[in-house]
């Protein structure tokens, strides 16, 4: 029961960091579109992370916890599946025809929300060592 808390309480952070992911891909494909909306676009992302990990990162992090000890082992697992949230999530914020007009990159997305995965990981590691479930 305590794992399935820890992956719970790790909610938070997803949010957070997904969400940051992706307005720093809004901003980094921005600037090569020169019109980009900044204003309330961190809480529609945030929703949308709100809303992605109950379906994604819950149940990988509830079976991670279970099943994986190495950090190291969960920081390449974290950061791959990071790194395919950010390729559904350029997909879902891009039309095709509007990454060929402006040359946008899933690499960019791909980079930015590996990073995030594993900070997941670290953030993941650092609660389940520091903060005890009872």
């Amino acid at each position: 029961m305590k794992t399935f808390y820890h992956s719970l309480f790790m909610w938070i952070p997803f949010i957070l960091l997904f969400s940051f992911a992706a307005f720093g891909l809004e901003v980094f494909q921005g600037d090569k579109i020169r019109k980009s909306e900044y204003v309330g676009y961190l809480f529609i992302l945030s929703s949308f992370a709100f809303i992605l990990f109950p379906i994604s990162f819950l149940p990988l992090t509830i079976v991670v916890c279970m099943v994986v000890e190495s950090l190291f082992s969960k920081m390449v697992i974290f950061t791959f599946f990071g790194g395919v949230i950010g390729a559904f999530t350029f997909k879902r914020i891009y039309d095709w025809l509007f990454v060929e007009e402006y040359n946008l990159s899933m690499i960019s997305s791909i980079i930015f929300f590996s990073m995030a995965g594993l900070l997941y990981a670290l953030v993941e590691n650092s609660l389940k060592k520091n903060i005890k479930f009872n």
